[in-house]
């Protein structure tokens, strides 16, 4: 996919240039906290949003807010030599904090587009870097509730590892292949909408097949997805994040892929999505996590749904006596409901067919035929 993003090549390189001399500066510096704090100046002006001004001088035609490493990413990609000059600098940082993140937002593109990026010797640890760098990305926006990374995501997603054309995913290294594939998969439904995500399920590869070996047919790498979601989920804690995340899920129930997956992986959702049902430690979810966690529930698991209410409302009076005022009135009002069906569904059968009101013809008609009898 050709990134919507197309800058004026002059303030680009421009850009580009500041980044590489405060990278330098940071090399340079004698105190670990100097480094620190440069490499944190780049992540800071990396991540910050271009504004209006900064637009047109870009000549960028965006109606969406916009990063500057969305602008810088493709000028790395289409030059080489500064993206090695990049990679270089970064190898002399790793021991900063931020150089991992400022990696992969400004080489992801150069090196899952190109396959002799890197170099053959080096490239499983260079692609292991960008995604350890992605991941915290990725988390960063789970834990503060945003999507300030989602380009990047889209881009490992959509254009590696779900694109049609698999070449990008098997040429990477086996491990590397595993980690991108891992991390993809933990985010997927953060970033995919809910009416997407049946089908990314259905065409996410499998970590240990490529299209030589037969590999990249549909529902393969389903319970592999499945699987880092439940890591995720145990993770999660943001609740605006866990709400959009449950959500998304939603979206797997009428996917056949998903009831391909293994027992025990599915057991393990399940496992996963009651505890977020639950009331107190040892997460201590909001109540509408609750709510939303029993929706997915009984949409991938509707089989027992009634039972399974009950037993958590129990449990819920038992360990939580401050829950009975809100349990007693959420009770009364399910028990007013299924009454009154009860009700509707008994009544019509006791009194039989209603009675209809006789109509003035019929009286008349009746009326004549007394008559005639009595004459």
């Amino acid at each position: 996919m050709v990134s919507p993003v197309k800058p004026n090549s002059k303030i680009t390189e421009r850009l580009a240039r500041e980044v590489l001399r405060k990278l330098r500066l940071a090399i340079e510096a004698d105190r670990k906290e100097d480094r620190e704090i440069i490499c944190g100046e780049v992540f800071t002006d990396l991540t910050g949003t271009l504004d209006d001004l900064a637009k047109e001088e870009l000549e960028i035609s965006l109606e969406r807010s916009c990063r500057f490493y969305e602008i810088l990413a493709p000028y790395f990609r289409k030059k080489w030599d500064v993206a090695e000059g990049l990679l270089y600098i970064c190898r002399k940082l790793l021991s900063q904090p931020y150089v991992a993140p400022v990696y992969a937002m400004l080489l992801y593109q150069w090196l899952l587009a190109n396959k002799d990026a890197g170099g053959a010797e080096q490239r499983q640890k260079h692609v292991n870097l960008l995604v350890a760098g992605a991941g915290q990305l990725f988390w960063s926006d789970v834990h503060s509730s945003l999507i300030h990374f989602q380009p990047l995501y889209t881009f490992m997603a959509n254009d590696v590892v779900l694109s049609p054309d698999r070449r990008r995913l098997d040429t990477l290294p086996p491990q590397s292949r595993a980690k991108l594939l891992s991390v993809v998969a933990a985010f997927l439904p953060y970033y995919t909408p809910s009416a997407a995500l049946g089908q990314a399920l259905a065409s996410f590869p499998s970590p240990g097949h490529t299209a030589e070996d037969g590999g990249h047919v549909d529902w393969e790498g389903a319970d592999f997805v499945i699987g880092d979601v439940c890591d995720t989920l145990k993770m999660m804690r943001a609740e605006h994040s866990l709400l959009k995340y449950l959500d998304a899920l939603v979206g797997l129930k009428d996917s056949p892929f998903f009831q391909r997956c293994k027992r025990i992986t599915r057991l393990r959702l399940q496992a996963e999505l009651y505890g977020l049902t639950q009331v107190g430690g040892p997460r201590y979810v909001p109540r509408a996590v609750n709510k939303a966690a029993f929706r997915v529930l009984d949409a991938l698991f509707p089989m027992g749904a009634f039972s399974r209410r009950a037993v958590s409302l129990l449990f819920r009076l038992w360990l939580h006596p401050g829950e009975w005022p809100r349990a007693i009135g959420v009770t009364a009002r399910t028990a007013g409901r299924v009454f009154v069906r009860w009700l509707r569904y008994v009544l019509p059968s006791r009194t039989g067919a209603p009675v209809q009101p006789l109509s003035a013809d019929a009286l008349t008609n009746g009326h004549q035929t007394l008559h005639a009898k009595a004459f």
